[in-house]
């Protein structure tokens, strides 16, 4: 049996020093995260109800993933700790986030709502802070303060926004980066040690499902691909592609690397879904914007790279 000292240590050592992989498979993450931005402005502009657009994603990328465990051999587990993980991380990695980003999309320029990204890297270390994973640092309290600066930018001047009337639905935007904060310390608490992420990514997937199963049936709202095929069928089927790579780096990345590491995933989120934004929608920002983009990055900075340290328990 292995020696779990020994494992943890070879834990350690791997967040501390991750290697070239975890950072590849961040920038394709990146990618993956910009992109749900404007897929799903293109799915609630072209008429596919929010529910039914999260529902068929997440039903089609567990169908994906369900076929590539096994044809590993690599079946999901349905232990009840597997089967918590994946019902919390269905919620907060999925299910809420995505139908907030979905309901919100049309709302505003599909660049700022990934500006919110940015917060969560912060968010990861004051939760890791607050749980006894990390320790206290004044240089990542000086950069958690600067993204906070910055989320006031977005908010408060009435010139940030194209409309003053875009404010609440900003602030509601905001929700999906705290689940996604929240999701990334919980997984690296509560994964299984033997679990595999591609099916960890499918129970993640499965969840959600059902999750917006019940909700299409609470609210009588129902879409199946109904009318002739156009844009916002494609930007359904390109979101459950886009869920299986996705939900298995996450896992992948945090099992690799840890929480802190796979949340600077947002630096590279927030340009590619500002990219996508300007490019496919040509979304165009005020002056506040940008400043709260550099006081967001500044902040994530301090965070992550100046107020590195050696971590607790270490000597």
């Amino acid at each position: 049996m292995a020696d779990p000292t020994t494992e943890r240590d070879a834990r350690s050592a791997a967040v501390r020093n991750p290697g070239l992989v975890p950072v590849v498979m961040l920038f394709v993450l990146g990618l993956s995260f910009g992109v749900v931005f404007a897929l799903n402005l293109t799915a609630r502009s072209n008429g596919v109800p929010f529910l039914s657009f999260v529902f068929w994603q997440s039903l089609g990328g567990a169908a994906i993933l369900f076929v590539a465990c096994a044809a590993l051999r690599r079946l999901p587990s349905l232990r009840l700790a597997h089967l918590r993980v994946y019902g919390i991380t269905g919620a907060l990695n999925l299910a809420i986030p995505y139908t907030v980003l979905s309901f919100v999309a049309p709302k505003v320029p599909s660049g700022l709502l990934s500006i919110g990204l940015v917060l969560v890297p912060a968010v990861v270390y004051a939760l890791a802070l607050m749980i006894g994973l990390d320790r206290f640092r004044w240089i990542r309290l000086g950069g958690i303060l600067l993204g906070l600066v910055g989320v006031l930018l977005l908010l408060v001047p009435r010139t940030s926004l194209p409309s003053p009337d875009m404010v609440p639905w900003v602030a509601l935007g905001l929700a999906a980066p705290l689940c996604y904060a929240f999701n990334a310390v919980l997984i690296a608490l509560l994964r299984p040690p033997a679990a595999s992420s591609l099916g960890l990514g499918f129970g993640l997937l499965s969840a959600s499902t059902v999750y917006m199963a019940v909700a299409m049936l609470a609210t009588g709202e129902w879409w199946a691909f109904d009318g002739a095929f156009g844009a916002g069928h494609w930007a359904t089927i390109g979101a459950m592609a886009n869920n299986v790579v996705s939900y298995t780096l996450i896992f992948e990345i945090i099992r690799r690397a840890g929480p802190v590491f796979f949340s600077t995933v947002n630096y590279l989120a927030t340009l590619a879904g500002i990219g996508v934004g300007i490019l496919a929608f040509g979304d165009s920002h005020s002056l506040w914007i940008w400043a709260a983009l550099v006081l967001m990055f500044a902040g994530l900075f301090l965070v992550n790279f100046m107020g590195r340290g050696a971590p607790k328990g270490a000597r």
